[in-house]
């Protein structure tokens, strides 16, 4: 089951390359303390923007390490400057805001149709999030493709994906939903007690998420790939 190898790199990821996690370990004790004591909306904006540029070359090590079965690099520094990193950190950035797009443009078109009573539209608004994340696995695959060196574009990862979306949807949403589940719980905690160790934790499963989710990405692509090798993009 990919969800249990991914838990198992994840615990092989921890133990070899704890160092890699010092500089993002760093930025989430700054970025929620940002979030909770400065109301900038900017500063929290560039927050995150620095946050995903920080963790993408722990991203870039775990994919490359799997994909490639080659060992997990011990530097951080060593991914931060290195051009398949800088093509990633730019996939990513594509990556989200074609998200975005495509969020705000859903919720221009069903605007007029979203039901006014709360409990319709917590329905209406969960349906929506699960087919947001359906359209994210659809185009996904190009960041592994980008740690790599290669430069995919939205319209080959979506026919990479074609047979195999609802499978990789499946396996997503089974790492997803519980991690929202489990941050949501520990947020709610932390925030209503100002308990040190619900931040803790809190932070501890952001860094956890990253790996595991990066993880069964990895996975995901590198079983299409070796299933089919015509899906391969020549260099």
């Amino acid at each position: 089951m990919l969800i249990l190898k991914s838990l198992l790199f994840g615990m092989y990821f921890i133990k070899i390359s704890y160092r890699n996690y010092l500089p993002l370990l760093f930025f989430l004790l700054l970025f929620n303390y940002i979030v909770q004591n400065i109301n900038n909306p900017l500063l929290i904006f560039l927050s995150f923007i620095l946050y995903l540029v920080i963790s993408s070359p722990i991203c870039v090590n775990i994919y490359r390490s799997i994909i490639l079965e080659k060992p997990l690099g011990n530097h951080y520094l060593q991914f931060l400057y290195e051009e398949y990193t800088k093509l990633f950190i730019k996939k990513l950035f594509v990556l989200i805001s074609a998200i975005i797009g495509i969020y705000i443009i859903h919720i221009m078109i069903l605007s007029p149709f979203i039901p006014q009573d709360i409990s319709k539209m917590t329905i209406f608004l969960y349906v929506l999030f699960l087919y947001m994340i359906y359209i994210y696995t659809r185009l996904f695959f190009i960041l592994p493709a980008a740690a790599l060196g290669k430069s995919y574009s939205f319209k080959e990862c979506y026919f990479m994906t074609k047979g195999n979306s609802t499978k990789i949807f499946l396996y997503y949403i089974a790492l997803v939903i519980p991690y929202v589940i489990l941050n949501n719980y520990i947020s709610d905690i932390f925030y209503s007690s100002k308990d040190y160790v619900g931040l803790a934790l809190g932070i501890s499963f952001q860094m956890i998420f990253i790996v595991l989710s990066t993880s069964l990405v990895a996975y995901l692509y590198k079983g299409i790939i070796d299933s089919d090798p015509s899906l391969r993009i020549k260099d």
